[in-house]
């Protein structure tokens, strides 16, 4: 892969974990229309210990995604584990932070959601 190319890619991949460890760091303040429940987890984990579960999981996801993109611009061979483990962080981070409305799920992370899973399923095609 071409130098540019790779630090393209890297300068994307560190944008995504960047939004990841923002937004997790600040849950669920900026999204005014949050239940307050997890449509996954239902009544299981439920208030302040839900919100704990799902900041610590968006900001591991940011963690590891944004040293994903670092070994990335260096072309270290650690960059397809951290993405693999990052991008799944990720999705389960935004299954538990989900509270099942369809119609808020761009707010919610859906996006955020999709993109890890194209940065997983290249870590694991490529």
């Amino acid at each position: 892969m071409r130098p540019w190319l790779r630090y393209l890619l890297a300068f994307v991949v560190f944008a995504h974990g960047f939004v990841y460890a923002r937004i997790g760091a600040v849950l669920p303040g900026e999204i005014k229309q949050w239940s307050g429940r997890s449509w996954l987890l239902g009544s299981a984990v439920t208030g302040e210990p839900l919100v704990v579960l799902s900041r610590v999981l968006h900001v591991a996801a940011g963690v590891l995604i944004l040293a994903c993109s670092v070994a990335l611009a260096f072309n270290h061979p650690w960059w397809r584990p951290l993405a693999i483990v990052g991008s799944a962080v990720g999705l389960v981070a935004f299954a538990v932070f989900w509270d099942g409305q369809a119609r808020f799920l761009a707010e919610e992370g859906a996006i955020g959601a999709g993109v890890s899973l194209v940065l997983l399923i290249c870590a694991l095609a490529l």
